[in-house]
C-alpha cells in the first residue's frame, strides 16, 4: 500500500479484489476481539475470586498466628514446593495456562518437639502457598490474552483507518484516471474524424 498505486485497469482490478478481502476479513476480527474482550473479563474476574479466596484463608490464621510466630523459620524449613501443575489450554485461538494444583514437599518434623498447632499451621501453609501459585498463573493467562487482544484491536484499526480508506481512495483515483483517459480518446477521435471528413469535403 505505501508503493505509488499504478493507474491502469490490472491495478484497478488489484485494488477491488484488495478491499473486497479487507471488508470479509474485517467482520472477522470483530468477532475475535468480542470473544477476547469476554475472555479478557472473565480471566479478571478469576482473578479477583481467587484473591478474596487468599485473603479469607490469610484471615483464617490469625487466630493461631501468634502461636506460631516463633516457628515461622521451621515451617518454611517443612514446606516447599515440589511442582506447580498446569496445562496449556486453548481459549479464543490463544494458549494459555490452565493452573491444576500444587505437589510440596514435606520434610519430617518431630512431633514432640513441636506443639499440636503447628500441623494446622503447615496444612495453612499449603493452602495459602497453592493459592498464591494459581493467582500467578491466572495473572499469566491474563497477560497473554490481555496481549492478544491488544494486537487483534490494532489490526482492526489498520483495516479501518488505513488500508480500507486507502484502497478506496486508489480505486477512485484509477477510475477518475480511466475516464479522463477515456473521455481524452473520445475527444481524439472525434477530432481525427473530423480532420478526415474536411479532407475528403476538400
Amino acid at each position: 500500500m505505501a508503493d505509488k498505486v499504478k493507474l491502469n485497469k490490472n491495478s484497478l482490478r488489484e485494488q477491488n479484489i484488495n478491499l473486497k478481502l479487507y471488508l470479509e476479513f474485517l467482520p472477522t476480527l470483530e468477532l475475535r476481539k468480542q470473544q477476547l474482550q469476554s475472555e479478557v473479563g472473565a480471566s479478571r474476574n478469576e482473578i479477583t475470586a481467587a484473591a478474596q479466596e487468599l485473603d479469607v484463608i490469610l484471615k483464617s490464621a490469625e487466630s493461631f498466628a501468634g502461636r506460631i510466630s516463633g516457628m515461622l523459620q521451621e515451617l518454611k524449613d517443612t514446606v516447599s514446593i515440589e511442582k506447580v501443575h498446569r496445562e496449556i489450554i486453548n481459549v479464543a485461538g490463544v494458549k494459555v495456562p490452565q493452573f491444576r494444583k500444587v505437589s510440596f514437599n514435606r520434610s519430617p518434623y518431630s512431633l514432640v518437639a513441636t506443639p499440636w498447632i503447628f500441623d494446622s499451621a503447615v496444612k495453612f501453609m499449603e493452602t495459602a502457598i497453592g493459592k498464591r501459585e494459581q493467582i500467578l498463573i491466572l495473572k499469566e493467562k491474563f497477560a497473554l490474552l490481555d496481549k492478544e487482544l491488544t494486537k487483534t484491536t490494532q489490526r482492526i484499526n489498520l483495516y479501518e483507518k488505513v488500508l480500507i480508506p486507502q484502497t478506496r481512495e486508489n480505486i477512485r483515483k484509477i477510475k477518475v484516471y480511466l475516464g479522463d483517459q477515456q473521455t481524452a480518446a473520445v475527444c481524439r477521435a472525434k477530432i481525427a474524424k473530423n480532420k478526415i471528413l474536411k479532407r475528403t469535403a476538400d
